[in-house]
């Protein structure tokens, strides 16, 4: 697997995750995303930028850098 950030043929192994999380701490969602990072750019920091928009769906659907997208039915409750 190849890292996503653009330009970068490094091999990559480090999964990028989002959460939504109640206010004790646990994840009402937590999916993986199908992108992932080299060991290199996992540590040099990174600009992430967040466009979150209702679906309806009972879905997470993520995307990073219009590439890797990956759909997750929610289980947990809020």
């Amino acid at each position: 697997m190849s890292c996503i950030i653009a330009g970068c043929n490094n091999a990559a192994n480090n999964n990028f995750g989002v959460r939504g999380r109640r206010p004790d701490g646990t994840a009402i969602w937590a999916p993986n995303t199908e992108a992932f990072l080299c060991d290199d750019h996992a540590v040099q920091g990174l600009r992430i930028t967040i466009t979150l928009a209702p679906t309806n769906s009972g879905q997470i659907e993520t995307e990073v850098n219009g590439q890797a997208v990956r759909t997750t039915q929610i289980i947990n409750p809020a």
